[in-house]
């Protein structure tokens, strides 16, 4: 025996064996079965792992809440695939919406961890979510402007040049009954012209004014023009007329395109203004019925016209001629105290012809002609007066010769006629002698002076005119 004991082999065997049973004396776990080694293995915590939300249908639905937002994870596996996983973001957590419904819902959560990591603890496990239904709506979009521009200009219409078709909004259901204006503000502070195709960013905003953030836009951004001018006023347009249509031809009807024009310049001019005269037909080179293009022509105190050019649809007919007999003559003008008695024509009517398009003579009225004889400033006695007739527009009083319509008629001073006079009659009435009459022959149009003619003149002649 004790020559084996110092047997160098067996000494070497018996260390060998030594060492073995403190190895296992050091590495064996006492609370474990002797199969179980701890090796290499070790634990982690991730106190807030974020959680994300997955497989929601973002065309129909939005989450709008979630509780909690964040979990804790304990993992345990081999010391080096923890240090190769040392990021947070190594260690996803998500909940699965893709059966989630509108409304407030509990659902369980899944852990993805990378390889050779296991789960040993999640907390919480589920997650509540709150889910709601998203509208897209269509909305007009107002300009707001901020600042003022140079002084002696003034802000005029503000315009959305791009997009044509307009703005969208997408909200959650709730929210899109809280939108109170979708606006987008341009700054015109120091602006002398009009600002041109600014681009400018869309924002929503509720009831309260206050910005909603969560919104969606289409488009986010546009693009935008204002006017930036001096101060204007919009009138109503009137045609005036010069020339005078070739020989034949009357006017039965001039429709302009638009019936009022923007007028800017000096506001006392603008002051001044009720209507707008500035588009002039030159009848003269009217040959036919049709489309004619006029520009709009500056006045005094006017720097510019919107639109620069009208479109006017002028008609026009052959020329005939209508005589109207006994229309009566109206006398103005008589002083108080005085009376006045017709000579010639003693009965006070007047037959007159007149001249236009064959439609417009077949609804001409009598009623629609008016002849007064102005009588103010005249002394007693007999006095020739010329009529003024007034005739309805695209109609003319035929006067040959170059002669006036006139009228003879006495002017009596009431307070210095005795009982002789009893027999004499007012206007309209027969007179008991009469002077020489002068022949109510029609005389020529005097020459077109190139302003609006019509509705009556001193020398009893008619033209076209174009009321507002």
């Amino acid at each position: 025996m004790d020559k084996w004991l110092s047997h160098p082999t067996s000494l070497k065997i018996i260390s060998v064996i030594v060492g073995l049973l403190l190895w296992a004396v050091v590495h064996i776990d006492p609370d474990t079965s002797p199969q179980t080694v701890t090796s290499n293995v070790d634990t982690k915590t991730i106190e807030a792992s974020v959680i994300k939300a997955d497989g929601l249908d973002t065309d129909k639905y939005v989450m709008t809440a979630m509780e909690p937002t964040v979990v804790r994870l304990d993992v345990q596996g081999r010391l080096t695939n923890l240090l190769n996983a040392s990021s947070d973001d190594d260690y996803v957590v998500k909940v699965d919406l893709k059966d989630a419904k509108p409304g407030i819902q509990e659902l369980p959560l899944v852990a993805t961890l990378p390889k050779g990591i296991q789960l040993v603890e999640m907390s919480p496990r589920t997650v509540t979510v709150q889910i709601e239904e998203i509208l897209t709506k269509p909305f007009e979009l107002q300009v707001t402007r901020g600042g003022k521009p140079a002084a002696g200009y003034v802000v005029g219409a503000s315009t959305v040049v791009a997009p044509s078709t307009g703005v969208e909004v997408t909200l959650p259901k709730d929210d899109m009954s809280r939108v109170g204006v979708v606006t987008t503000e341009i700054n015109v502070e120091g602006a002398d012209k009009t600002i041109v195709n600014k681009k400018a960013k869309v924002v929503v905003y509720d009831t309260d004014g206050i910005e909603m953030t969560n919104a969606i836009i289409s488009p986010e951004t546009v693009h935008v023009e204002v006017k930036i001018t001096p101060p204007f006023k919009t009138l109503p347009l009137q045609v005036r007329y010069t020339g005078t249509l070739p020989a034949g031809l009357s006017l039965v009807s001039v429709k302009p395109a638009i019936d009022q024009v923007t007028v800017y310049g000096e506001q006392k001019a603008l002051d001044e203004l009720q209507v707008f005269d500035g588009v002039v037909l030159d009848l003269s080179k009217v040959k036919q019925s049709g489309s004619v293009q006029v520009k709009t022509e500056a006045i005094d105190g006017i720097k510019s016209i919107d639109p620069a050019e009208v479109t006017l649809e002028v008609v026009v007919a052959p020329i005939i001629t209508r005589t109207f007999t006994g229309l009566p003559i109206s006398v103005e003008g008589a002083a108080s105290g005085m009376s006045s008695v017709f000579r010639n024509p003693a009965d006070g009517k007047f037959d007159l012809t007149v001249s236009g398009a064959e439609s417009v003579l077949n609804a001409l009225k009598a009623e629609a002609i008016t002849i007064i004889a102005n009588v103010e400033g005249l002394k007693p006695g007999v006095h020739v007066v010329t009529l003024q007739v007034d005739v309805p527009a695209y109609v003319q009083t035929v006067l040959d010769n170059g002669k006036t319509l006139t009228v003879s008629i006495e002017i009596i001073d009431d307070a210095a006629v005795g009982s002789d006079d009893e027999n004499a009659e007012e206007v309209g009435g027969t007179p008991t002698e009469e002077p020489p009459s002068p022949t109510p022959t029609p005389s020529p149009t005097p020459p077109d002076t190139g302003e609006e003619s019509g509705n009556g003149g001193d020398n009893a002649t008619g033209g076209p005119t174009m009321n507002p």
